[in-house]
């Protein structure tokens, strides 16, 4: 068919405003719109990064200690009692007991050693516990080596650099002993010392601890569980106290952690006559003040 030259205008004109459309479309940079999410649908949100945790020491965290979880109270608890055992030629002195039974607390004297409480039975029988030991080290003035913490308030300085304080007992839900630098500052920790250096970690004896010096010692082990003893001894060098322990002595206790307290002239145990082989006292009349002790306490008592 011949168009007409008026209806060949009309249709050029036409054709020109059809490709303008094309062009203009093709050009486009805008993406097509989302669809709005339905009501039920929740609406996703960038994940913020979390802050890592801080740690008394400086430390990053990376490898804690693993913390076992509290176990309830059990039918067949660890027996309560003091045994007393030779290993690797060193008499030792232990008092037995289960975490899920008995509590531990810090008993400090603020005034500094000696004031209040005098021998560890004289802090028991003021703080109606059942058993006392000498807890962590004290400076020339009688002022706590490392942090100590009492029912939640703080006393003395974190130490993050003598080998003396390079351990924990840390009362929490429940106890347990780690490194310092697996503290982390804001648990919630009722009941604290620092003490050290470790004699056992993994069932095994700490390498390079010191064997020229013979003591009394007092220290404490873990089974790292709910097993707990208090610990004392003739006279041992650290490391021969860490070769004993690690060999084993106990039947009723597998000691995976233990951790030196203090020792020499402010050694001193004292059990009352209510635990099985009680009454007991390692105090000797060369003993001297101290600034504070661990206490145990059965969990009925306040």
């Amino acid at each position: 068919m011949i168009l007409s030259p008026g209806a060949r205008g009309l249709a050029s004109a036409a054709t020109r405003v059809l490709l303008i459309v094309l062009t203009l479309g093709g050009c486009s940079s805008q993406s097509p719109r989302p669809a709005s999410p339905s009501p039920d649908q929740p609406i996703a949100t960038p994940e913020l990064p979390q802050p890592a945790p801080y740690f008394a020491d400086g430390g990053t965290g990376e490898s804690p200690l693993p913390f076992f979880p509290f176990e309830p109270p059990s039918r067949n608890p660890l027996p309560t009692s003091v045994q007393r055992v030779t290993s690797e030629g060193i008499e030792l002195t232990f008092v037995l007991f289960d975490a899920r039974d008995h509590r531990l607390s810090v008993a400090d004297k603020e005034d500094g050693p000696p004031t209040e409480w005098p021998t560890a039975e004289a802090a028991a029988r003021s703080h109606g516990a059942l058993a006392a030991i000498n807890a962590s080290f004290f400076t020339e003035e009688g002022r706590p080596l490392g942090l100590v913490i009492e029912d939640g308030r703080h006393i003395g300085r974190w130490n993050s650099q003598s080998a003396l304080t390079s351990g924990v007992v840390a009362v929490e839900k429940g106890p347990r002993i780690l490194r310092r630098q697996h503290w982390r500052s804001f648990s919630p920790t009722s009941h604290l010392v620092q003490a050290g250096p470790f004699l056992v970690e993994n069932d095994t004896a700490v390498d390079g601890l010191e064997n020229q010096r013979p003591s009394a010692r007092s220290f404490i082990v873990w089974n790292g569980r709910s097993g707990w003893a208090f610990g004392h001894t003739g006279k041992a060098t650290l490391a021969g106290l860490a070769l004993a322990l690690a060999a084993q002595p106990l039947s009723q206790l597998n000691i995976t952690t233990a951790l030196n307290l203090d020792g020499g002239r402010s050694s001193d145990l004292w059990v009352s006559p209510l635990l099985q082989g009680g009454p007991l006292s390692t105090r000797k009349g060369w003993n001297k003040p101290v600034r504070n002790y661990l206490l145990l306490h059965r969990r009925s008592e306040s």
